[in-house]
């Protein structure tokens, strides 16, 4: 009681801080006593303070701070005080909702007004038939923010009443319906919008609304909009125009319409468009323009490539352009600006129009590298082998990433003829050109590669070896093994990796007796690869190699070994999981816990109900999972504990989740 005076008396204090340390502490007094403090404090002068008081509020039965915060909406002298109550009541949701409404008829405009904006903030449906009322009330601005909140909570009940109102005297209550029934989608409202757009009140209003709803018949409508005296009722009809065309089932169809409705001074003004700072005009511009195809906007659009946030729309509509003809796209390739000569490149390779080689092979010499990327990638989509001898050269390129992509493009364009190069390729003296020769050679099929790769397995440079190794495991399960095994006694710990790697993605039997040999590797991460990879095989063999590294020096070899014997559900390795969970290192007795979810059937509570009392919250989250997968017996009365206990947020909700699952 004596605190409890201390913070209602604190709350007068001059200094803020102190203020919203008091609302704090009377958050902690019973609910009710809290009530009116809380209900004082969002009148306070500082923000902070109002915003404490807001969350306090909120953890309260909703029916103790009701009213005090309806009361506080008449607060004329205290915007704060009005601003916080408003937000509250928003975050108290459908029941606030219902309640206002239930005191709409006894509030004085301003508030009526206050009531609309929370209820329709709230968007629950219980306050739609309170915001219909509210469409006939005497103010205006109430009117008109019915009218909007209805169309945003897409309350379909009000489409009729809101179609009505498009021809109503109240101009400003008829805009905002006209907005409303573009926000709903209210296909039943095409017509009578289209009826409204010829008002010049209600124009960019209806205008908007069709290019939400869409539909065919809006298209004429739009398209003479685009020949209206005010410049943003043509920007509204632009984006409208482009919504109709991106959502359409039948692009084709809706391209002619659109393009059949569309004059050049139309389309000169949807290109002028293209210029302006608005990113969504100029996207729907773009999009417009490659729906119609205009071959007169592609350097229009290519200004728009260096923008990041118009670059996607201006390269489709380029791309769509060129499924007519890909000549005007071909001028782009020279264009100063590296964006403009990639995405050019980038539409070529999708045109699938083969005249595009000619123009696409000098710029595997371009000066930027993305440029040389997107050369080659188009040159594999176009698939012809003329491009072979150039994309070669980007195997040496400075950057790693267009180097992939050559690979990729090789291993497209690859023949008989390149097959059989690839052996003097190998001999190169550059290590990274070996490299991806090597890469390259796990691309083809046939003999010759499968020998150049068990050669290059041999390389002085390790990086060519690991590709090698890399590279054979896609010649075919036991074929690769067989190559790979040259290198398991590499000396270089990263090429072992691969071969880790190789044979554990191999799925071979005869993967098992070397990956039994590499989890005795010097590297601990060869180690704990080999034994993931050696429970992945399946052989009964696999316990058995696993077992001596329960006792292995390096932590993380200690968990692969127990994460992959678990995997092997193995009934003899059980005893030693279970010792595993008494390890000092709290990782292992996570992997442990984790480990028992493979033994359904064992006897485990004593176990994992021990762990629950574990001092690593991580372990005691383990425990958790492994009881509540297995369902052990008693499993609900531990896990209930849990729940009850002041352990960790994450462990209480994972215990509720599968007590309630």
């Amino acid at each position: 009681m004596e605190n409890e005076r201390d913070a209602l008396a604190m709350l007068d204090d001059g200094d803020p801080e102190v203020r919203r340390q008091a609302v704090l502490a009377v958050m902690d007094c019973g609910q009710e006593e809290a009530a009116a403090p809380l209900l004082k404090a969002i009148g306070d002068p500082d923000w902070r303070v109002r915003k404490t008081a807001v969350d306090g509020i909120l953890r309260l039965d909703p029916g103790l701070a009701f009213e005090g915060l309806y009361r506080a909406l008449y607060s004329d002298d205290n915007a704060g005080m009005r601003n916080s109550a408003a937000e509250a009541l928003i975050k108290m949701g459908p029941h606030a909702a219902d309640a206002l409404s239930a005191r709409f008829a006894e509030a004085d405009a301003d508030v009526r007004k206050f009531i609309v904006d929370i209820v329709g903030e709230i968007g629950d449906p219980c306050g739609g038939p309170a915001l219909m009322a509210a469409l006939d009330d005497e103010d205006v601005n109430v009117r008109a923010a019915a009218a909007e909140y209805l169309g945003k909570m897409k309350y379909a009940e009000a489409s009729g009443r809101l179609v009505e109102l498009l021809r109503t005297e109240d101009q400003w209550l008829a805009f905002n319906a006209a907005a409303a029934l573009g926000e709903m989608g209210e296909k039943g409202a095409v017509g009578p919008l289209i009826e409204a757009a010829k008002d010049r009140y209600l124009r960019e209003a209806a205008v908007e609304a069709l290019g939400k709803i869409g539909g065919e018949s809006a298209l004429p409508t739009l398209a003479e909009a685009l020949t209206d005296p005010a410049p943003v009722i043509r920007e509204t009809a632009i984006k409208g125009l482009a919504r109709i065309w991106k959502a359409s089932a039948d692009k084709p169809g809706t391209s002619a319409s659109i393009s059949g409705t569309l004059g050049r001074d139309g389309l000169d003004f949807i290109v002028s468009c293209l210029d302006g700072e608005d990113d969504e005009l100029r996207t729907a511009a773009a999009c417009l323009l490659g729906a119609v195809r205009d071959k007169t906007s592609v350097e229009a659009l290519a200004r728009l490539l260096p923008y990041e946030g118009a670059r996607d729309a201006a390269a489709e509509a380029i791309y769509e352009i060129s499924k007519d003809g890909v000549d005007p796209v071909l001028s782009l390739l020279a264009d100063e600006e590296s964006v403009v000569r990639m995405v050019a490149a980038y539409v070529l390779g999708k045109s699938g129009d083969v005249r595009a080689v000619d123009y696409l092979i000098p710029l595997i010499d371009d000066e930027n590298g993305h440029t040389r990327s997107a050369a080659a990638r188009a040159l594999g989509q176009l698939g012809d082998r003329r491009a072979v001898g150039p994309v070669l050269r980007l195997l040496k390129d400075d950057y790693e990433d267009v180097q992939e992509e050559a690979i990729s493009t090789l291993g497209m364009l690859a023949g008989p003829e390149l097959a059989a190069h690839l052996p003097e390729l190998a001999r190169d003296d550059d290590p990274g050109f070996r490299r991806n020769v090597a890469a390259l050679a796990g691309m083809m099929d046939g003999p010759e590669a499968y020998d150049l790769l068990t050669g290059l397995v041999r390389d002085e440079e390790a990086d060519v070896r690991k590709a090698a190794v890399a590279s054979l495991a896609r010649c075919g399960a036991d074929k690769a093994v067989k190559g790979i095994l040259t290198a398991v006694t590499d000396e270089d710990p990263d090429v072992r990796l691969a071969v880790v790697n190789a044979l554990s993605a191999s799925g071979s039997e005869l993967a098992v007796e070397p990956l039994m040999l590499l989890i005795k590797d010097v590297d601990a991460w060869v180690r704990a690869s080999a034994a993931r990879g050696l429970a992945a095989t399946g052989s009964p063999k696999a316990v058995e190699g696993l077992m001596p590294l329960l006792r292995d020096s390096y932590g993380p070899v200690k968990i692969a070994a127990i994460e992959a014997i678990g995997e092997t559900k193995s009934p003899g390795a059980l005893d030693a999981l279970k010792l595993s969970l008494g390890d000092a290192d709290p990782e292992i007795r996570k992997a442990a816990a984790g480990a028992l979810v493979n033994y359904p059937g064992a006897d485990l509570t004593a176990e994992l109900s021990a762990l629950l009392a574990d001092p690593d919250w991580s372990v005691r989250l383990a425990a958790v999972e492994a009881i509540g997968t297995l369902g052990v017996p008693g499993y609900r009365e531990l896990l209930g504990g849990v729940l009850a206990s002041p352990d960790e947020a994450i462990v209480r909700e994972t215990a509720k989740k599968f007590l309630e699952g």
